[in-house]
């Protein structure tokens, strides 16, 4: 690798550089289970962290790949050798909920079950819904605009978002937390980073749309008569298949 250990060490501590062992003990790959190859892992704490690690990075012009709950399945989560890792592992903090404007301010790294589940305790729900609800993370699944099992109903990730953080490749932090459903001033920047898979930055923080509680589902049972078994079935068949059969002869 072009950086030094010794550079991302100082940013987020001994601690949170792995190397060695440490990476290629874990999986980028569930489905094949193949071990990570990248020079090294760094897990930065929160967006200055994030900045300060691609900063350094793009001043030796090092390659970067990010993880965050490894899920996909397309192999975006693979690296070399001479690229080194930023696992958004440690950023899993939901920051604020707002009841009464139904938003959740939450970082990058944190499971989309732990959102729906602190979204559930203020009576709020928030909508997509993955099989690998317990692993994705919130960052993936901006970063894919993932639709889930409840799109037809909710819309892609990308509805859920209302404004989001970001890292770029420079290190600069493009802030776009925007709270409001309607917002006209200026550019959505967000919509530059939902759905561009880690290419224009490293989203890092987000402000999510929650909607009311699903309503209870009610079923009802009525009885219905096994026709065949009811009393006259036979009768009424013979009737009108013989006087179908005329029609068609």
């Amino acid at each position: 690798m072009q950086i030094t250990l010794e550079v991302l060490r100082a940013i987020v501590g001994p601690a949170h550089v792995l190397t060695g062992d440490d990476v290629y003990s874990r999986r980028v790959d569930w489905m094949t289970g193949a071990p990570c190859q990248a020079g090294a892992i760094v897990r930065p704490a929160d967006t200055e962290q994030v900045s300060a690690v691609m900063r350094a990075c793009h001043e030796v012009q090092q390659p970067v790949v990010t993880h965050g709950g490894l899920t996909g399945l397309v192999h975006g989560a693979e690296a070399s050798p001479d690229e080194l890792v930023i696992s958004l592992e440690r950023m899993t903090a939901i920051e604020e909920i707002d009841q009464v404007g139904g938003t959740l301010t939450v970082q990058a790294g944190a499971p989309l079950q732990r959102v729906q589940e602190a979204a559930k305790e203020v009576g709020l729900q928030f909508p997509l819904d993955l099989g690998a609800r317990g692993s994705c993370t919130i960052g993936g699944n901006i970063a894919t605009n993932a639709g889930g099992v409840r799109v037809i109903r909710y819309g892609m990730m990308r509805q859920q978002v209302l404004g989001l953080e970001a890292v770029m490749a420079d290190g600069r932090v493009v802030s776009s937390l925007n709270r409001m459903l309607k917002n006209n001033a200026g550019f959505d920047l967000k919509q530059l980073f939902i759905g561009s898979e880690g290419t224009l930055g490293i989203v890092t923080r987000a402000v999510l749309r929650l909607q009311p509680p699903r309503p209870a589902s009610k079923r009802r049972w009525w009885p219905v008569l096994h026709l065949r078994r009811s009393p006259g079935y036979s009768a009424i068949w013979a009737k009108h298949s013989a006087a179908a059969w005329v029609r068609l002869r």
